[in-house]
Protein backbone atom coordinates (compact mmCIF):
# COMPACT_ATOMS: atom_id res chain seq x y z
CA UNK A 1 0.00 0.00 0.00
CA UNK A 2 1.20 3.51 -0.81
CA UNK A 3 1.56 6.75 1.13
CA UNK A 4 -1.21 9.34 1.12
CA UNK A 5 -0.87 12.14 -1.41
CA UNK A 6 1.64 14.63 0.01
CA UNK A 7 1.63 17.28 -2.74
CA UNK A 8 -1.12 18.88 -4.79
CA UNK A 9 0.64 19.38 -8.12
CA UNK A 10 3.48 18.10 -10.27
CA UNK A 11 5.39 21.29 -9.56
CA UNK A 12 5.16 20.65 -5.81
CA UNK A 13 6.58 17.17 -6.29
CA UNK A 14 9.38 18.58 -8.45
CA UNK A 15 10.28 21.18 -5.81
CA UNK A 16 9.98 18.69 -2.94
CA UNK A 17 12.41 16.28 -4.61
CA UNK A 18 14.86 19.13 -5.21
CA UNK A 19 14.59 20.17 -1.58
CA UNK A 20 15.21 16.63 -0.29
CA UNK A 21 18.43 16.10 -2.25
CA UNK A 22 19.77 19.65 -2.08
CA UNK A 23 20.35 19.00 1.62
CA UNK A 24 23.34 16.85 0.69
CA UNK A 25 24.99 19.92 -0.88
CA UNK A 26 26.39 17.76 -3.65
CA UNK A 27 27.89 19.76 -6.55
CA UNK A 28 26.10 17.59 -9.14
CA UNK A 29 22.71 18.40 -10.59
CA UNK A 30 19.49 17.31 -8.89
CA UNK A 31 17.12 15.96 -11.56
CA UNK A 32 13.65 14.95 -10.30
CA UNK A 33 12.11 13.71 -13.58
CA UNK A 34 13.17 12.84 -17.15
CA UNK A 35 9.85 13.03 -18.99
CA UNK A 36 6.74 15.21 -19.05
CA UNK A 37 4.25 14.35 -16.30
CA UNK A 38 0.55 13.53 -16.39
CA UNK A 39 -2.00 11.37 -14.61
CA UNK A 40 -2.73 7.71 -15.39
CA UNK A 41 0.35 6.91 -17.51
CA UNK A 42 0.69 3.40 -18.91
CA UNK A 43 4.14 3.00 -17.37
CA UNK A 44 6.15 4.72 -14.68
CA UNK A 45 9.82 3.73 -14.82
CA UNK A 46 11.84 4.17 -11.60
CA UNK A 47 15.61 3.79 -11.81
CA UNK A 48 18.56 4.45 -9.51
CA UNK A 49 19.60 7.96 -10.58
CA UNK A 50 20.50 9.83 -13.75
CA UNK A 51 23.92 9.37 -15.27
CA UNK A 52 25.65 12.29 -16.96
CA UNK A 53 25.09 10.87 -20.44
CA UNK A 54 21.79 12.11 -21.86
CA UNK A 55 23.75 12.61 -25.09
CA UNK A 56 26.96 10.52 -24.97
CA UNK A 57 28.19 12.00 -28.27
CA UNK A 58 27.62 15.72 -27.80
CA UNK A 59 28.72 17.33 -24.52
CA UNK A 60 26.97 20.62 -25.23
CA UNK A 61 23.65 18.89 -25.96
CA UNK A 62 24.13 16.62 -22.95
CA UNK A 63 24.54 19.63 -20.67
CA UNK A 64 21.58 21.41 -22.25
CA UNK A 65 19.29 18.46 -21.51
CA UNK A 66 20.57 17.92 -17.97
CA UNK A 67 20.44 21.62 -17.09
CA UNK A 68 16.90 21.87 -18.41
CA UNK A 69 15.70 18.78 -16.50
CA UNK A 70 17.27 20.09 -13.29
CA UNK A 71 15.46 23.44 -13.57
CA UNK A 72 11.93 22.46 -14.56
CA UNK A 73 9.62 19.56 -15.34
CA UNK A 74 10.82 18.19 -18.70
CA UNK A 75 9.06 18.97 -21.94
CA UNK A 76 10.79 16.14 -23.83
CA UNK A 77 10.59 12.42 -23.10
CA UNK A 78 14.06 10.97 -22.59
CA UNK A 79 12.91 7.46 -23.53
CA UNK A 80 11.87 8.69 -26.97
CA UNK A 81 14.23 11.58 -27.71
CA UNK A 82 17.63 10.62 -26.30
CA UNK A 83 20.20 7.90 -26.95
CA UNK A 84 21.79 7.14 -23.59
CA UNK A 85 22.37 3.52 -22.47
CA UNK A 86 19.21 3.39 -20.34
CA UNK A 87 16.96 4.52 -23.19
CA UNK A 88 18.68 2.10 -25.57
CA UNK A 89 18.27 -0.73 -23.06
CA UNK A 90 14.57 -0.01 -22.68
CA UNK A 91 14.16 0.09 -26.45
CA UNK A 92 15.93 -3.27 -26.86
CA UNK A 93 13.60 -4.90 -24.36
CA UNK A 94 10.37 -3.40 -25.67
CA UNK A 95 11.27 -3.98 -29.33
CA UNK A 96 11.87 -7.65 -28.60
CA UNK A 97 8.62 -8.07 -26.67
CA UNK A 98 6.68 -6.16 -29.33
CA UNK A 99 7.08 -9.14 -31.65
CA UNK A 100 4.61 -11.05 -29.44
CA UNK A 101 2.78 -8.16 -27.80
CA UNK A 102 1.92 -5.58 -30.46
CA UNK A 103 0.33 -3.18 -27.95
CA UNK A 104 3.60 -2.86 -26.02
CA UNK A 105 5.34 0.22 -27.43
CA UNK A 106 7.33 3.03 -25.83
CA UNK A 107 5.25 6.20 -26.13
CA UNK A 108 4.58 9.54 -24.48
CA UNK A 109 2.53 7.54 -21.99
CA UNK A 110 5.75 6.27 -20.41
CA UNK A 111 7.13 8.55 -17.71
CA UNK A 112 10.32 8.34 -15.68
CA UNK A 113 11.98 9.22 -12.39
CA UNK A 114 14.57 7.76 -10.00
CA UNK A 115 14.88 6.70 -6.38
CA UNK A 116 17.76 9.17 -6.00
CA UNK A 117 17.69 12.47 -7.88
CA UNK A 118 21.41 13.34 -7.70
CA UNK A 119 23.07 12.96 -11.10
CA UNK A 120 26.37 11.06 -11.18
CA UNK A 121 28.69 9.47 -13.70
CA UNK A 122 27.95 5.96 -14.99
CA UNK A 123 29.38 4.40 -11.82
CA UNK A 124 26.16 5.34 -10.01
CA UNK A 125 25.74 6.19 -6.33
CA UNK A 126 29.16 6.04 -4.68
CA UNK A 127 30.40 6.61 -1.12
CA UNK A 128 30.42 10.39 -1.61
CA UNK A 129 26.63 10.22 -1.66
CA UNK A 130 25.81 7.12 0.38
CA UNK A 131 28.20 7.99 3.21
CA UNK A 132 26.93 11.55 3.54
CA UNK A 133 25.44 12.17 7.02
CA UNK A 134 22.14 13.30 5.46
CA UNK A 135 21.83 10.50 2.90
CA UNK A 136 19.80 7.99 4.93
CA UNK A 137 17.22 10.56 6.05
CA UNK A 138 17.02 11.99 2.53
CA UNK A 139 16.46 8.56 1.00
CA UNK A 140 13.73 7.78 3.52
CA UNK A 141 11.97 11.05 2.69
CA UNK A 142 12.35 10.38 -1.03
CA UNK A 143 10.90 6.88 -0.70
CA UNK A 144 7.87 8.25 1.09
CA UNK A 145 7.47 10.96 -1.53
CA UNK A 146 7.82 8.51 -4.43
CA UNK A 147 5.09 6.27 -3.05
CA UNK A 148 2.92 9.34 -2.60
CA UNK A 149 3.68 10.38 -6.19
CA UNK A 150 2.53 6.98 -7.45
CA UNK A 151 -0.71 7.45 -5.53
CA UNK A 152 -1.06 10.93 -7.04
CA UNK A 153 -0.58 9.96 -10.71
CA UNK A 154 -2.14 6.45 -10.57
CA UNK A 155 -0.07 4.66 -13.24
CA UNK A 156 -1.18 1.32 -14.67
CA UNK A 157 2.28 -0.23 -14.31
CA UNK A 158 5.39 0.65 -12.31
CA UNK A 159 8.71 -0.85 -13.41
CA UNK A 160 11.54 -0.79 -10.86
CA UNK A 161 14.84 -1.20 -12.69
CA UNK A 162 17.99 -2.18 -10.80
CA UNK A 163 18.50 -3.26 -7.18
CA UNK A 164 18.52 0.24 -5.74
CA UNK A 165 15.16 1.05 -7.30
CA UNK A 166 13.70 -2.35 -6.39
CA UNK A 167 14.49 -1.76 -2.71
CA UNK A 168 11.78 0.89 -2.72
CA UNK A 169 9.22 -1.92 -2.45
CA UNK A 170 11.35 -5.02 -1.81
CA UNK A 171 13.80 -4.03 0.96
CA UNK A 172 16.31 -6.68 1.93
CA UNK A 173 15.40 -9.09 -0.87
CA UNK A 174 17.52 -10.43 -3.71
CA UNK A 175 16.18 -9.76 -7.18
CA UNK A 176 15.64 -13.47 -7.82
CA UNK A 177 13.23 -13.51 -4.87
CA UNK A 178 11.20 -10.52 -6.06
CA UNK A 179 7.95 -11.22 -7.89
CA UNK A 180 5.66 -8.90 -9.80
CA UNK A 181 2.48 -8.12 -7.92
CA UNK A 182 -0.54 -5.83 -7.65
CA UNK A 183 -0.34 -3.04 -5.06
CA UNK A 184 -3.19 -1.00 -3.60
CA UNK A 185 -2.94 2.72 -4.23
CA UNK A 186 -4.31 3.55 -0.80
CA UNK A 187 -6.11 2.13 2.20
CA UNK A 188 -9.83 1.69 1.67
CA UNK A 189 -9.52 1.58 -2.11
CA UNK A 190 -9.72 -1.43 -4.39
CA UNK A 191 -7.72 0.30 -7.12
CA UNK A 192 -4.32 -1.24 -7.80
CA UNK A 193 -1.26 -0.88 -10.01
CA UNK A 194 1.13 -3.52 -11.29
CA UNK A 195 4.59 -3.52 -9.72
CA UNK A 196 7.33 -5.12 -11.83
CA UNK A 197 10.91 -5.48 -10.50
CA UNK A 198 13.61 -5.98 -13.19
CA UNK A 199 17.37 -5.82 -13.63
CA UNK A 200 19.12 -2.56 -14.56
CA UNK A 201 18.26 -1.54 -18.12
CA UNK A 202 21.56 0.20 -18.94
CA UNK A 203 23.55 -3.05 -18.96
CA UNK A 204 23.45 -5.05 -22.19
CA UNK A 205 23.89 -8.39 -20.44
CA UNK A 206 20.64 -7.83 -18.54
CA UNK A 207 18.50 -7.49 -21.67
CA UNK A 208 17.26 -11.08 -21.87
CA UNK A 209 16.67 -11.23 -18.12
CA UNK A 210 14.47 -8.11 -18.29
CA UNK A 211 12.64 -9.48 -21.33
CA UNK A 212 11.90 -12.69 -19.44
CA UNK A 213 10.68 -10.83 -16.36
CA UNK A 214 8.38 -8.54 -18.32
CA UNK A 215 7.04 -11.43 -20.39
CA UNK A 216 6.24 -13.33 -17.20
CA UNK A 217 4.51 -10.26 -15.74
CA UNK A 218 2.36 -9.91 -18.85
CA UNK A 219 1.41 -13.58 -18.94
CA UNK A 220 0.66 -13.70 -15.20
CA UNK A 221 -1.60 -10.65 -15.33
CA UNK A 222 0.80 -8.20 -13.66
CA UNK A 223 1.33 -5.89 -16.64
CA UNK A 224 -1.50 -4.09 -18.40
CA UNK A 225 -0.83 -3.17 -22.02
Amino acid sequence: MNEKVLCNSFQEYFESIKSIWNKLENPNRVIPFCTPLFHNPKFLIIGTNHSNNFDPYDEEENNRIADSFSKKIPEENTFLKHHHPFAKGLDRVVSSLNQDYKDLKISEEWIGTNRCAIQTNSAGLGPEIKNHPSYKASQEKMDKLLKSFINFIEPKNVILTGMHACELYYPGKKLKDMNSKKVLFKKGSNKTFNLIPVEHLSLNYNTQKVINRLKSAIEEGYCDL
